[in-house]
């Protein structure tokens, strides 16, 4: 593979960005690496050891972490592999050994500055901890659960069959009762039931300061998450089943839709019936007249990266009715009866 240079003003960022030189470095360079894995089959590998988890422990408690502290730096969480946790204090300083002998080894000259916590952290509290016989692989291994690592990198994106549950909807009422850790302590619940790891909390904070507006979305590797202001929370997996076109087939004289794991069948002995999806401007007949298809997906709650997949019903070339039930089993086919032309 060749070799993939990119140069950003890190002082210029992290004063529009609000933050500081480490962390604006530290997210343009996770964001520039996942335009990668996005582009081509890969994971990335970073140097994280535990000794920097160490730091990152102290670090999080000088702030006012809690107990979430400990498990920060996960060995993967879905993107990042970390392959140094494995290693004990020993053999770390054994391949450190290695690596300075037989490599041209290039030091950031931030690294030493005592104007950041981290580095005074590194410098001035690492070698008590050391001295004491802290055990930095040990400590690590306490917080972190060798069993649950699924090491088998699917580099070839190879179509698996993804198991229940895929889509998670979470009351806005819950939403708006929970403080701030709850919601976060919420949305890890529901990605751990869909097999991935907890969010980032600089993702989550971002996520939830977009919450108080008029529409929250977050887009990560695995999985989708949505707010409108006042509607439901969506937690969505990528590989769910509702991102594939819905289908159709004839059994007899019945006209049979199937999507997201669900089926609808309808009597059409004249075949005058068909499977169609929404296009911009479409408008549905209604009681009252017409209808703007697109504000029938609002009210329903459809996130907006959906309302393409929802499949409606067509009769002789026109839109009669959205299957929503198809979404979920919960909901109603709007509208609930069917008005043809005469």
């Amino acid at each position: 593979m060749p070799l993939s240079f990119c140069k950003k003003k890190i002082p210029n960022l992290s004063l529009k960005l609000k933050k500081g030189l480490e962390e604006t470095g530290r997210l343009i360079r996770y964001h520039e690496l996942k335009k990668i894995t996005d582009r081509i089959p890969a994971i990335v590998l970073t140097g994280h050891h535990c000794k920097d988890y160490t730091e990152s422990i102290f670090l999080h408690l000088t702030r006012g972490g809690g107990k979430k502290a400990f498990f920060t730096l996960p060995p993967f969480d879905g993107e990042r592999f970390l392959p140094l946790v494995f290693f004990e204090d020993k053999e770390l300083d054994l391949l450190y050994e290695f690596v300075l002998n037989n490599m041209k080894v290039f030091e950031d000259e931030s690294n030493k500055d005592p104007v950041y916590k981290r580095n005074r952290l590194r410098m001035d509290l690492l070698p008590v901890l050391e001295k004491e016989n802290w055990n930095f692989h040990k400590i690590y291994w306490n917080f972190h659960d060798r069993s649950q690592l699924n090491l088998k990198f699917d580099l070839k994106k190879e179509s698996v069959s993804k198991q229940e549950p895929h889509i998670f909807r979470i009351p806005h009422e819950t939403w708006t009762s929970l403080n701030l850790s709850s919601k976060k302590e919420l949305i890890d619940f529901h990605l751990k039931l869909l097999g991935h790891y907890p969010l980032y909390k600089s993702g989550f904070d971002n996520f939830h300061l977009q919450s108080e507006g008029e529409r929250a979305f977050l887009e990560n590797k695995n999985c989708f998450l949505y707010k409108s202001k006042f509607g439901d929370l969506f937690i969505i997996d990528k590989k769910s089943p509702a991102f594939k076109k819905a289908v159709s087939h004839r059994e007899g004289d019945n006209l049979c839709i199937e999507w997201n794991q669900n089926k609808f069948k309808l009597s059409d002995p004249a075949g005058k019936y068909s499977l169609g999806s929404w296009h911009h401007g479409q408008k549905i007949q209604i009681r009252s007249g017409n209808k703007e298809i697109s504000e029938c997906m609002r009210e329903n709650g459809i996130p907006f990266f959906l309302r393409t997949y929802i499949p409606i019903l067509y009769f002789d070339g026109e839109p009669i009715q959205i299957l929503f039930s198809l979404f979920s089993k919960s909901e109603k086919n709007y509208p609930k009866r069917i008005y043809l032309e005469r």
